[in-house]
């Protein structure tokens, strides 16, 4: 499962850019995200979201 400090370096590194990224989920969790052209299981569900949802997702899953 991605953490918040790895979605950060994607962003700060330019891989992800704009105000959204593709999640891919699993069991309705945040596993990865997907850049363009990135291969994905046919089990997993993709999607895309704001990036600052996925962040706060992220913090708050790992509070718990």
């Amino acid at each position: 499962m991605i953490t918040v400090d790895e979605l950060r370096e994607a962003i700060e590194k330019g891989f992800i850019k704009g105000k959204t990224v593709s999640v891919v989920r699993r069991n309705n969790q945040i596993h990865d995200y997907v850049l363009s052209g990135e291969k994905v299981e046919p089990w997993e569900t993709v999607k895309e979201e704001y990036i600052e949802n996925i962040l706060e997702e992220l913090r708050n899953t790992n509070l718990n």
